[in-house]
């Protein structure tokens, strides 16, 4: 059942990624413009972005357009399918469904880099990576870990105004992971 469900949450992947690459066209800074279409191209090329990478957009990601509240309609149900949740309401709920989940998935997070990646056991790493975009049936525990570590230190550094930034990270890290590591 998780790879049916992947692959139902991976099709609005490149939806995603889109939305990404047309919203950079509109950022008034030239440079975040370009590294933000860089970002786009090399996750549309089949690599995966580094975490350092992602963090030095991380200002796109509070405002217009790219904050939360400020993403076009068709961004956030591509979002919302990523975490598995309606896309049939209203722009107003989409946007207060998704913030809302992805804080929990950010608490979540804080508390899981204090217990520390070491304390959980196969499952419990699976699962963790499955509620954040990665698909982990045809990872192994290493694998899975290291995608983990990469995510935890993206997600425990940014604020809850950039949560937007922390959702769309859920594709741009994982639509290339295991490409990235053949």
């Amino acid at each position: 059942f998780l790879d049916a469900y992947d692959a139902i949450r991976r099709d609005s992947y490149p939806d995603v990624v889109e939305s990404l690459a047309l919203a950079a066209r509109s950022l008034p800074e030239p440079q975040l413009q370009k590294r933000l279409q860089e970002l786009c191209a090399q996750v549309r090329r089949g690599s995966q972005p580094r975490v350092a990478e992602l963090y030095a957009v991380r200002s796109l990601f509070s405002g217009s357009p790219l904050g939360l509240n400020k993403l076009q309609v068709s961004h956030v149900k591509a979002l919302s399918q990523v975490l598995f949740l309606t896309p049939h309401l209203p722009a107003f709920f989409l946007r207060r469904r998704l913030r809302s989940h992805v804080l929990e998935i950010r608490h979540l997070d804080r508390a899981m880099l204090r217990l520390g990646l070491g304390q959980l056991s196969e499952e419990e790493l699976k699962a963790a990576c499955y509620l954040r975009g990665l698909n982990p049936t045809r990872l192994g525990m290493s694998e899975c870990r290291a995608w983990l570590e990469q995510w935890l230190g993206l997600s425990c550094k940014l604020q809850a105004s950039e949560a937007s930034l922390l959702v769309n990270s859920m594709v741009l890290l994982s639509l290339n992971y295991v490409r990235a590591k053949e």
